[in-house]
């Protein structure tokens, strides 16, 4: 049934569907707007970066950051000659302006990363084609910007040939301070950014610049010493370690530099490479060196510098990741060369220096024959010994020999010796001799008292005592008198008789050898006769003392012996 009067109840049904039609319709029209204007956009490639395109029905609004005031006006053109367009609004802004101006260029592998703050891109174009001829793919993340450097271009050309020359690593600018810090692959290319970095662009100045350089092992290093000269080889951690290094080695004499940088050093290197330096400057000549943690010197030591100091000193001076290698050191010369006697209680000690083994040899010949086997040996062979040391030494033996207790010092040219003689006539023959025996040039000192003879030696031992100090032996020139080299056993005689007083004594003299009895006993007489006088001068009465000869049965019969009256 008709209802006339209730159409209207069909009215919103229909405003509905009405607006659900021409909605959908407008949404077509924006989208279709919107495509259209995007595609007018692209044929005018960086007029807006960061392009954004509204559509509000038939009206069109552009956003982003202009960077062509023409191209964007030209793209505005083109979007209104769109069908369906009704206006065009340009809402884009120009390039904000960067204070600082900041960018950076970050290479990894092939692949070169611009960021940051950057010219519009048609300026940015010299940079890509930089990257390009070092093989380099530029990816530009940049944000475009006003107030770039005016040497841009070069600033950024800079950085590429920086990061060609390293295998990875970042330079970043911001305005007129440059930044870089990467990693080396070879020395080649160490070599090349350090020489980049020496010249920077005009106006720019490097803040700073931490480069690794490559790594080497293994890792090694040595300074040799020759004259004056020290020269420096293979490598340091770093600049200043190695500026380091160079300095302490001209303190040594002229430094001749051929190290590098290079990574890959053991421990605390600088410290271990001074304090090698250090050792090498206690040396007349040589080479320190260093392999990865092991240290070593070789060379000749300056005077008074021997293997055992350097070693010791070394041993304290190393960081305790390093360790000792081998220490050849040659001792040097000593100074002042000493050698020292001293005699007491009837034992010999010797002890300082010899000019060389061949001395050292003859002056223990010496000693033992003079003194018995009771002598001990400290005497290092050195270098240093003025002319004549040897003879000298003798020279101080021989006096030693003739007290009973005393010390013969000497000390290069200069002999002092002081002690108790057996006797006054050894006392007064010792300071008359040392004079004439010592070689040209040698001094000599001497405060000599007598052997106190208290300590009496009773009868029935004097017997033992003079047939003991006789079998040190009494050699006789060929006139018969007693030999230089026999007077300490003379003077003991002596000295043991002294302290034996009032007891009489034969002294016999038997030789065999002279051709008949009577020629040896006549030869064995005289002998004796030679010890009796020696005694006698040496402060013996002559009254307790005789002197007779007998033959003996064949040579080794020769002797001195003594009887008891």
């Amino acid at each position: 049934m008709i209802q006339p009067t209730k159409w209207w109840i069909g009215l919103p049904v229909l405003a509905v569907l009405f607006t659900i039609v021409a909605t959908s319709n407008v949404e077509k029209i924006e989208k279709d707007l919107g495509d259209r204007a995007r595609a007018a956009l692209d044929k005018s490639p960086g007029a807006i970066e960061g392009a954004g395109v509204g559509v509000d029905g038939r009206d069109v609004r552009l956003s982003g950051v202009a960077l062509s005031h023409d191209a964007v006006a030209e793209a505005v053109r083109a979007i209104e000659g769109q069908e369906g367009v009704r206006a065009v609004t340009d809402a884009t802004t120009p390039p904000p302006l960067a204070k600082p101006f900041v960018f950076s260029l970050e290479r990894k592998g092939k692949t070169l990363a611009l960021s940051g703050n950057a010219p519009i891109p048609g300026e940015r174009e010299p940079i890509r084609a930089a990257a390009a001829g070092k093989g380099l793919e530029l990816s530009d993340v940049s944000v475009s910007a006003l107030g770039a450097p005016k040497n841009f271009v070069a600033l950024a050309s800079y950085g590429v040939a920086l990061l060609d020359a390293l295998g990875e690593g970042r330079v970043s600018v911001s305005d007129a301070a440059l930044t870089v810090t990467g990693a080396a692959a070879d020395f080649d290319g160490y070599d090349r950014a350090e020489a980049a970095l020496a010249a920077p662009p005009e106006g720019i100045a490097v803040t700073a610049a931490e480069i690794a350089p490559p790594r080497i092992s293994p890792y090694i290093w040595s300074a040799a010493k020759a004259g004056d000269v020290v020269s420096l080889f293979g490598y340091a951690p770093t600049r200043q370690a190695r500026e380091t290094l160079v300095a302490e080695a001209a303190s040594l004499g002229k430094a001749s530099d051929q190290t590098r940088v290079a990574g890959g050093a053991p421990g605390d290197f600088a410290a271990a490479a001074t304090a090698a330096l250090r050792e090498l400057s206690k040396l007349s000549s040589g080479k320190a060196s260093i392999a990865d943690g092991v240290v070593s010197i070789e060379g000749s030591g300056k005077t008074n510098v021997g293997a055992s100091a350097v070693e010791a000193s070394l041993r304290v001076a190393l960081p305790k990741s390093f360790r000792l290698g081998q220490v050849a050191v040659a001792a040097g010369a000593v100074s002042p060369f000493v050698f020292t006697a001293r005699k007491q209680d009837g034992a010999l000690s010797l002890a300082g220096f010899a000019p060389d083994a061949a001395s050292r040899a003859r002056i223990f010949q010496q000693a033992t024959r003079d003194f018995g086997d009771a002598v001990q040996v400290d005497l290092t062979v050195a270098e240093g010994a003025p002319k004549g040391f040897a003879e000298a030494a003798s020279a101080a033996l021989r006096a030693l020999a003739r007290l009973d207790t005393g010390v013969a010092a000497l000390s290069d040219r200069k002999l002092a010796i002081e002690g108790a003689a057996y006797n006054a006539k050894a006392q007064f023959d010792v300071r008359g001799r040392l004079s004439r025996d010592l070689p040209e040039g040698y001094e000599s000192a001497s405060r000599l008292g007598v052997a106190p003879t208290n300590e009496e030696i009773p009868p029935t031992r004097l017997y033992a005592a003079l047939s003991e100090t006789a079998a040190r032996g009494l050699s006789f020139g060929a006139d018969n008198s007693i030999a230089e080299t026999s007077l300490p056993v003379a003077d003991s005689l002596a000295f043991v008789l002294l302290r034996s007083p009032g007891v009489a004594v034969d002294i016999v003299g038997r030789f065999a050898g002279a051709g008949s009895d009577a020629e040896s006993e006549a030869i064995g007489l005289r002998r004796a006769e030679a010890v009796r006088n020696y005694l006698i001068e040496a402060g013996v009465e002559a009254a307790r003392l005789s002197a007779s000869g007998a033959a003996a049965a064949d040579k080794s019969g020769r002797r001195i012996e003594f009887s008891i009256r």
